[in-house]
């Protein structure tokens, strides 16, 4: 008697899987254009002076009302800088493939290498309390020091975007739109001016990326559902 074939089961994605590769010219678009973002707004606020226009915006920001202070100290944690390391553990644990976990840890050495330790030091700009004056209200502690670009905004938008490689397209929105919300926090807080989230999210999208097409292109899973 012939022996029949057994067929392999095709096992579901457990957990968080990686729906989306990113292609390597589009990584280089998007590393071109965010660090086309840098250089134009580190242009504009390099010897530390903050234009007009955006004095006015980020006045207006600040001038919100107070009752949105509780909301938006709790949106902005997500820019913290253990965020993304919290995020990708979830992901890696859920998922059971701990190599999802890199590249949300390779976020902190490039945004304290790049961010802090480079664009920070070549564009020396205070905080909104300094460089604008007493006019802009700060919401808890007054940090110190230089604001250009915005740290929190730097890591809300390299966590929203790496997440956005386990979510179907239609859920993409909404961490992205978070980061958007830290951005706007760090105005609203009196901790920066509308450049430095600028080039925050640039930076931060930049990183993202390149770690999204070095780390997580090769994990894409071939049944993920949410690939189409």
């Amino acid at each position: 008697m012939d022996s029949q074939p057994i067929s392999t089961p095709i096992t579901a994605p457990r957990g968080f899987v990686i729906c989306h590769a990113v292609r390597t010219a589009t990584m280089l678009q998007v590393v071109v254009v965010s660090l086309a973002v840098i250089v134009a707004t580190s242009a504009v606020a390099w010897d530390g002076t903050v234009p007009g226009w955006e004095a006015d915006i980020t006045t207006f920001i600040n001038d919100w009302p107070d009752w949105l202070e509780p909301a938006m100290w709790a949106l902005q944690q997500v820019g913290v800088l253990f965020a993304p390391v919290v995020a990708g553990l979830i992901i890696a644990w859920s998922a059971r493939r701990w190599i999802y976990l890199v590249p949300f840890v390779l976020v902190l050495p490039l945004k304290l290498g790049i961010e802090k330790g480079l664009v920070k030091q070549l564009v020396e700009r205070e905080r909104p309390f300094t460089s604008l004056g007493p006019e802009i209200e700060v919401r808890g502690t007054e940090y110190e020091g230089l604001a250009f670009p915005s740290g929190h905004t730097t890591t809300a938008f390299a966590l929203a975007i790496l997440v956005c490689a386990f979510l179907p397209p239609k859920w993409r929105p909404i961490p992205i739109v978070w980061a958007f919300i830290v951005a706007v926090a760090r105005i609203y807080y009196g901790e920066h001016n509308l450049l430095d989230v600028f080039a925050g999210a640039a930076l931060g999208t930049a990183f993202a990326v390149f770690l999204w097409w070095a780390f997580l292109n090769r994990h894409v899973h071939p049944d993920c559902e949410c690939a189409t």
